[in-house]
């Protein structure tokens, strides 16, 4: 797929340069109300995981109950999002949009309205739905912007887009822990379904992008054409997943305040915004070459947080990290894009965003068993190191496939 396109400024390789692509993006019919449904769909995605525990822990009593919850959710998602993306490939999206944000809503004001009057199985099986019901709204939205957007803009409006969707992950439990303050624990879920009925309202009116044509490709054509993106961009949210679960565990055995972990993961956050909004300044030379350099960077950097001895270094650490996470996230979504046909877009967007969820799940559960046995700087250690060598591995394939077939 190429960038090529009559942009206001465009670099030697067809991308919109400078703040213009931004300004493109912005300016093009339907974009500020697709952001709307974006920040809509990814809201209830960010304050769900804390929201749930909550929930969980209001009816039952047990965090422990919430945690099941949040995890049954949260497998759900990853399980779902690249089936119920390809609806996004093979219907019209607002129409989509509308129905699986309108299904979500129901299900999440319904938990809040009768999760205590309901068994418990019963509850963790309307978690999970409401995590895989709209889990293919990722991709589908996605691929919907780059139709929309102009051909020069496309670097510009993946940035944009990752950049507000790190913005949103950094307010989302913040917005869980206030409403906790001025309500009850059940609060934020009823916050979900209300956002996703006002994400679902308004995809009604998003403008009909032209659809691809089915195609020759099947599902599997797309995996075979994209695992390593996959398996990559799995490398980095399991890295990401690792340090900050054990983060509170690593700066607490430095003497360091229990509100730093919150402070450093702020930071990091701002860091990747301010990054993923320099990246998509302009198109990069070398795609695939500097898109696996990022992501084999990003792992063996944030394996040296084993190394630190001191809170200060670690936070460091953490905000270099942050600065390269969006690019590296920005660059391997562009990859797809440009190995996929316009027809597989939103599936493919929606299997790398299951990766992203199952590699950040494994992580949790891989960092809970070493933290006891091991200790923090260990876990993050082996983790981060386990990552760089396979995207690495998968890196090394996609560079040797790609020149074997004449592409950059």
């Amino acid at each position: 797929m190429s960038f090529e396109g009559s942009g206001e400024e465009e670099t030697t390789t067809g991308s919109a340069a400078g703040v213009a692509g931004y300004t493109q993006v912005l300016r093009t019919p339907g974009v500020p109300l697709w952001a709307f449904v974006m920040v809509c769909q990814r809201l209830p995605v960010a304050m769900a995981p804390l929201a749930l525990v909550y929930l969980g822990y209001e009816i039952t009593g047990s965090f422990a109950a919430g945690a099941l919850l949040a995890g049954g959710h949260a497998l759900a998602e990853a399980l779902f999002a690249p089936w119920l993306g390809r609806r996004f490939d093979l219907r019209p999206a607002n129409r989509e949009a509308f129905l699986v944000l309108a299904a979500e809503a129901v299900l999440y004001v319904g938990l809040f309205a009768f999760g205590s009057l309901l068994p418990f199985p019963v509850v963790v099986v309307l978690a999970a739905l409401g995590g895989g019901v709209a889990a293919g709204a990722h991709g589908g939205l996605r691929s919907l912007l780059q139709r929309l957007v102009p051909v020069s803009s496309r670097q510009a409006a993946f940035s944009f887009e990752e950049t507000t969707s790190a913005v949103i992950w950094s307010v989302g439990p913040m917005l869980v822990a206030g409403l906790i303050v001025v309500g009850t624990p059940s609060w934020p879920t009823l916050a979900l379904g209300v956002a996703a009925a006002l994400g679902a309202v308004a995809a009604l009116g998003l403008p009909s992008a032209a659809q691809g044509h089915s195609g020759a490709h099947g599902t599997k054509g797309v995996l075979r054409k994209i695992w390593p993106s996959i398996t990559q961009d799995a490398a980095a949210m399991f890295t990401l997943g690792s340090a900050s679960v054990a983060l509170p565990a690593l700066l607490t055995g430095m003497g360091a305040s229990e509100a730093l972990p919150g402070v450093i993961l702020g930071m990091a956050a701002a860091a990747g915004v301010a990054g993923g909004l320099v990246y998509g300044l302009r198109r990069w030379p070398a795609q695939r070459l500097h898109a696996s350099i990022l992501v084999v960077l990003y792992c063996f950097v944030t394996a040296t947080l084993a190394l630190v001895p001191e809170w200060y270094l670690v936070a460091a650490i953490f905000v270099f990290a942050g600065l390269i996470e969006v690019p590296t996230l920005v660059s391997r979504a562009i990859l797809v894009q440009e190995d996929l046909d316009e027809s597989q877009w939103a599936f493919g967007f929606s299997a790398v965003y299951s990766g992203d969820g199952i590699g950040y799940g494994l992580a949790g559960i891989l960092v809970a068993a070493l933290l006891t046995s091991m200790g923090p700087a260990f876990a993050i250690g082996v983790c981060a190191l386990a990552a760089g060598v396979l995207s690495s591995a998968a890196a090394a394939y996609d560079l040797f496939r790609a020149r074997r077939a004449g592409r950059s």
